[in-house]
């Protein structure tokens, strides 16, 4: 599977440490707008929106489902905010709260992140997909991070499908591993997800998607969920500044309609080398699901 000319030998080394300038400016005061760009990363937004579908089983109207990516804890994301996101996502009482991958900025956060026993709930299930930090370095944290993930109560999703069943009817969430740092098997989690009525795919990159436009038969989901661009994090009338991905703009924030699925692309909690953000919000996503379908 082509990732965009990132090899395996680069994405499995070590990223680079967020340097003197963003601990420096980690330090900055962030609780006044007079530093705009600082104050507005340490805020976070609730985005509640209700997804309408007439592909959805009417089985399945009124589920909610809380959506949160890039968390990115460690120097630039402490553990007093943790406990605060934590606290925002459970007074949301959602059926289903799916973490959306880039726990820390290395793996090594990542399971730190989860020891801190965070303690996401819903009311049916907790999921969580890997991004491309938690599985940057080293390889032999891939497991001990599943232990934490597990230990915290969250079911980890790997070229994997979870299935919510409702009087006969199937609605699956399933994700593949992160990829540009992981292994992503697509036509393993197609074959998960052979027996929904409803498919939700949950991506770290958006840049997959077009991969799955080209498996036989198309796109397996009708619905995808993404993080990792952060809305660009600092974008102006739209446009990133610099692009986390390899498609630019294409997949830079919000909702898109392509090759007859619908796409929702977050831009995140925390933020990622620098304390910034500018024209991205951070964002966390309440979704109810909505049935169009005739009674």
């Amino acid at each position: 599977m082509k990732k965009h000319g990132v090899s395996s030998k680069e994405s499995h080394k070590k990223p680079k440490d967020i340097g003197l300038i963003g601990r420096l400016m980690a330090k900055l005061p962030s609780s006044s707008p007079v530093f705009y760009p600082l104050y507005l990363a340490k805020q976070l937004y609730t985005v509640e929106e209700v997804y309408p579908s007439s592909q959805l089983p009417k089985e399945f109207n009124g589920l909610r489902i809380v959506f949160a990516s890039d968390i990115h804890y460690g120097k630039l994301f402490g553990e007093e905010r943790v406990r605060l996101l934590s606290k925002r996502i459970n007074d949301l009482k959602a059926d289903i709260v799916i973490l959306g991958g880039d726990y820390g900025e290395h793996s090594d956060g990542a399971i730190r992140f989860f020891q801190l026993k965070p303690g996401f709930q819903a009311n049916q299930m907790v999921l969580g997909v890997m991004g491309n930090h938690d599985r940057m370095y080293p390889e032999e944290n891939f497991p001990l991070l599943l232990d934490a993930m597990r230990s915290d109560g969250v079911t980890p999703l790997v070229n994997d499908a979870v299935t919510i069943e409702r009087e006969g009817k199937r609605l699956v969430i399933a994700a593949t591993d992160d990829f540009f740092s992981g292994n992503p098997d697509l036509s393993y989690t197609a074959y998960r997800c052979r027996n929904a009525d409803f498919v939700i795919y949950v991506s770290h990159i958006p840049d997959i998607l077009p991969e799955t436009y080209r498996m036989p038969g198309g796109p397996f989901y009708q619905l995808a969920l993404c993080g990792h661009t952060h809305g660009g994090q600092v974008a102006i009338a739209g446009k990133a500044i610099k692009s986390s991905s390899g498609y630019g703009n294409r997949f830079l924030s919000g909702w898109y309609h392509e090759n007859g699925v619908d796409i929702m692309v977050s831009n995140g909690v925390g933020t990622s080398s620098l304390p910034v953000r500018f024209g991205a919000k951070p964002q966390i996503h309440l979704i109810t699901l909505r049935s169009t379908q005739s009674p």
